[in-house]
């Protein structure tokens, strides 16, 4: 009778549940995918001063405002465990510190919305270069199911700002007095 003009037709539970297990699947694979092959921008400044001087401008959070154009409000301790809050490009973010290496590393990881959409590891690594100076690289890998379809806003908008901290980082580093 389902195939007569005007007959009602039954809902198929059994293909609507085949097809959410299919999506589900698929979604999973994809997360699982992309956790192992994350997206990644990388970038390195040199600057003419000691990790020390670079780790004291890094870590001043209250001094960002004065010169960091990406990274504004940034608030909270940089210890493991704690939580940081800051806004980048209109967005409010709260991740977790992971290490903190005093004069080397700061890493954080934070999560928009659920884990596994976008998630992102950001470290700042401070080497300490044979003339006094440092190499600051700035590293996040991205991952989540969402990062496949923003590949392309990474790589043109949060990588040239990757470049704008370090180059500010820098200056502020470099025009202050010497210890």
């Amino acid at each position: 009778m389902t195939g007569m003009p005007g007959a009602k037709r039954r809902f198929d539970w059994r293909r609507a549940g085949i097809g959410a297990v299919t999506m589900l699947a698929i979604v999973l694979i994809l997360a699982l995918w992309q956790r192992a092959h994350p997206y990644s921008i990388q970038t390195s400044v040199d600057i003419d001063a000691p990790p020390e001087r670079v780790w004291t401008a890094l870590t001043d959070f209250d001094a960002y405002p004065e010169w960091n154009p990406t990274l504004t409000g940034m608030r909270g301790e940089v210890k493991e465990g704690a939580r940081l809050t800051f806004e980048t490009d209109g967005m409010t973010f709260t991740p977790t510190v992971r290490d903190v290496e005093r004069n080397r590393e700061l890493r954080w990881e934070g999560h928009l919305g659920v884990v596994g959409i976008f998630d992102g590891e950001h470290s700042f690594t401070l080497e300490a270069l044979p003339d006094g100076r440092t190499r600051l690289t700035q590293n996040e890998q991205f991952r989540g199911v969402a990062v496949l379809f923003v590949t392309g806003m990474l790589h043109g908008e949060t990588a040239p700002s990757f470049h704008a901290m370090n180059a500010a980082l820098r200056d502020r580093v470099e025009s202050e007095l010497p210890d």
